[in-house]
């Protein structure tokens, strides 16, 4: 069918190739919205177009042959997964992703193509000319209508502006449909082309703000980063000065110790050497940050480490007692055993203030054992044994919850394990257990 006076022919299909080549780029870029994190509404958008502007617009390019049964039902089977894909994008659930429309538009073109094989008789030219007369220009509408409601409730003027390209289009249809043109004619072709071309620029506006939004959202995030550098830079500059001063403090109580340690009765020079060892232990932190509980494995006395933290806490008013065997030797780092038994008995000080506290260690198979024991109130009411997490504590007591974690992971790099369980018939049994020098699992030693 030829166009209208005033439109040649070939103006009319150069138009309508025009108006395909223009939707179908609005395809792609409502992808793109999609693909930038925009929502999923954009790929059904997209993939409602790209069906309008590969098969319905170059089905309906006039010429000869427009009007027989088989184009007409490919045009009706297409537009109305079209239309069907553009209502559904207004409220696309998340939870569908992109294939699904996708999906959908390529069964869509299938079905469209095989009304090219149904015979004459099976659809009239009329029947579906009334379809698409009745359904598209109502459906046409109703996405319009939808995405004008769309930008005003999101305050978007590229969503705004793509409902009233929509509405255009829409327009046509009803023209066409009310006043039976031909599908060349010069009015129709004219509004279509002016309303995809709408719909294009709403589409290319809405690309360009979901860009710059994302640059703006990594130039957020680049400037959150060199602000986090700068602050990690800081904190390495106050650390370092702080780990400078406690040096220099540590070094002067060593002097101390060792002028008050000279010619000191044998209690003192004990509780001297317990300070000195102390002393030492928080050095090696303030050097190494905490115990080096997976440095190279040595064999070391137990006994000496045991006692001299308890002379410590007994010189500072705690009643505790110990039973260590002499002879007693683990296999790792001392440090780690006095790291994790401070912690403990700052533990028992802290929530058994006044209550007796004893240590006792000693060689179970091939672990050596150091029980931590007060007599305190116990755990909570309940728990026969207390889980090690971190941030765990009792706001009464006060206290950040740090010590047993950090002391439960010291064990578990030394190869043992920390135990935390209610006492008999009071009080709460901390239990250390640590790879024994020369453990031989095949032939444990007594236990005592």
């Amino acid at each position: 069918m030829s166009g209208v006076v005033g439109l040649p022919a070939v103006v009319s299909v150069v138009l309508t190739v025009v108006a395909a080549a223009a939707v179908t780029g609005a395809a792609i870029l409502a992808e793109v919205a999609a693909r930038l994190g925009d929502g999923p509404r954009w790929s059904w958008t997209a993939a409602a177009l790209a069906l309008y502007g590969v098969v319905v617009l170059p089905i309906a390019v006039p010429g000869p042959g427009l009007d027989e049964p088989g184009p007409v039902v490919v045009r009706l089977a297409a537009h109305l997964t079209a239309l069907l894909l553009l209502l559904a994008s207004l409220w696309a659930p998340r939870r569908f992703g992109v294939a699904l429309p996708w999906g959908l538009a390529a069964a869509g073109a299938v079905l469209a193509v095989a009304g090219l094989a149904l015979p004459d008789t099976a659809v009239t030219t009329r029947a579906a000319s009334t379809t698409l007369a009745l359904i598209v220009p109502a459906a046409w509408t109703a996405a319009a209508v939808g995405y004008v409601v769309t930008g005003r409730r999101h305050r978007s003027g590229p969503r705004l502006w793509l409902g009233l390209g929509l509405g255009v289009v829409a327009a046509a249809q009803v023209y066409r449909a009310a006043t039976g043109v031909p599908i060349g004619d010069a009015g129709f072709i004219a509004l279509r082309l002016v309303g995809v071309l709408v719909v294009l620029v709403a589409l290319a506006r809405f690309v360009t703000e979901s860009v710059a939004t994302v640059r703006t959202r990594q130039w957020t995030q680049q400037e959150e980063l060199a602000e986090a550098a700068l602050d990690a830079e800081r904190v390495r500059e106050l650390s370092a000065e702080r780990d400078h001063e406690l040096r220099n403090g540590l070094a002067a109580l060593t002097r101390v110790t060792h002028l008050l340690g000279s010619g000191a009765d044998e209690a003192q020079q004990q509780l001297t050497s317990a300070v000195r060892s102390e002393l030492g232990r928080l050095h090696d932190l303030v050097d190494h940050g905490e115990a080096a509980a997976d440095g190279p494995e040595r064999e070391y006395a137990v006994e000496p480490v045991v006692t001299g933290l308890v002379t410590l806490r007994r010189s500072a008013g705690m009643p505790i007692d110990a039973d260590v065997d002499p002879s007693l030797r683990a296999s790792g780092e001392p440090a780690v055993l006095a790291q994790v038994v401070t912690n403990l008995l700052a533990n028992c000080d802290r929530h058994a203030p006044g209550a007796p506290v004893s240590v006792r260690a000693y060689r179970s198979g091939g672990q050596v054992v150091v029980e931590v024991r007060d007599q305190g109130p116990g755990l909570p009411p309940g728990l026969d044994r207390h889980p090690v997490h971190h941030g765990r504590h009792d706001p009464a007591a006060g206290g950040e919850g740090l010590g047993l974690h950090l002391s439960a992971r010291l064990v578990e790099r030394a190869g043992g394990e920390l135990d935390l369980r209610a006492g008999e018939p009071v009080g709460c049994v901390a239990t250390v257990r640590l790879p024994a020098a020369g453990a031989d699992l095949g032939h444990p030693a007594p236990s005592r």
